[in-house]
């Protein structure tokens, strides 16, 4: 049987894992790959295709980091899902939201990164593929957004139905990821536009949701972290409802 320091120190790290997962991210995405500010959409194939051919190494690696990226999400939605399964008093519908939501959110981050390794793989190849590979992938990441939308609701539902005397997700942070929510919902438009701020990279098609979903990654871990610094676990006795 595990110990009970051993679990919580498990518990921590997983609690980070927010942090974990937007940081290795923007490594990767935006620091090895170069991919921040994103290609432009309505670019040529012949000068994407230039831009794969100058930067093969550096995207290769950088598609790694988000691949790994993809795994850190894994531990994150574990400790979240047993949190909210605390605040439902057994796994219920929004436990199994948040799982599910997590789950698509590691698909939504892993299969983008292997369309760009795969257009990095060969940059000899004919432009009009790697044009393809690289509108798959940008759609896919950005436009794909509807299946992690189950993890943040069922945490902003969870925060705003919780009774409990001390919450690990304060009402205002039901509320906080309610409104990071709707301000994902213009990306979109993405798949209608190639120029202008609803384009993958536009303000309404990268910026905003681009700075809404990491920091609701943010906001969960500090809150989650928080609560383990009170001595409250997901696998502790519950708080007595509040009046």
């Amino acid at each position: 049987m595990m110990s009970i320091g051993a679990r919580r120190r498990i518990q921590r790290f997983c609690a980070w894992g927010g942090f974990w997962y937007v940081g290795v991210l923007l490594l990767g995405w935006a620091g090895f790959a170069g991919f921040l500010p994103p290609h432009l959409p309505s670019a040529g194939a012949d000068e994407i295709a230039a831009i794969y051919q100058g930067s093969v190494t550096h995207i290769r690696v950088g598609m790694v980091f988000l691949m790994i990226g993809a795994m850190l999400c894994i531990p994150f939605t574990s400790i979240l899902a047993q949190y909210v399964a605390r605040i439902e008093g057994k796994p219920g519908i929004l436990t199994y939201a948040v799982v599910m939501g997590g789950v698509c959110n590691v698909v939504l981050t892993f299969y983008p990164a292997i369309f760009w390794l795969v257009a990095a793989y060969r940059p000899d190849r004919s432009p009009e593929i790697i044009y393809v590979l690289n509108d798959w992938a940008w759609i896919q990441l950005i436009g794909g957004a509807t299946i992690f939308w189950p993890l943040q609701l069922g945490m902003a539902i969870a925060a705003l139905c919780d009774r409990s005397a001390d919450p690990v997700f304060p009402r205002w942070s039901g509320w906080t990821a309610l409104w990071m929510f709707f301000l994902l919902l213009p990306d979109q438009l993405l798949f209608f536009f190639k120029t202008g701020p609803f384009a993958w990279n536009g303000l309404f098609g990268i910026w905003i949701p681009l700075g809404s979903f990491g920091g609701w990654f943010l906001l969960a871990s500090v809150l989650m972290v928080r609560a383990m610094k009170r001595g409250v676990y997901p696998d502790a006795d519950p708080e007595p409802v509040a009046n």
